[in-house]
């Protein structure tokens, strides 16, 4: 009966280390996500077009005939 209640301890304490192995884990993980800055707001789309690269100028375009 000793054996069985030594295993069952054992399995207590294997459960019990693993749960607090996860909740330290996930406590690490959430303090590294609340301690890094937030990303600098995004800028809104406009519709206009965007500025026209110094590669292609208005004359390489092709005309249609």
């Amino acid at each position: 009966m000793e054996n069985r209640d030594d295993k069952l301890i054992a399995l207590i304490g294997l459960l019990s280390a693993s749960l607090i192995g996860v909740m330290f884990l996930l406590a690490m993980t959430w303090l590294t996500d609340i301690r890094r800055p937030t990303p600098a707001a995004l800028e809104v789309q406009t519709c206009t077009m965007p500025p026209a690269s110094s590669d292609a100028q208005p004359s390489d375009a092709v005309s249609p005939p």
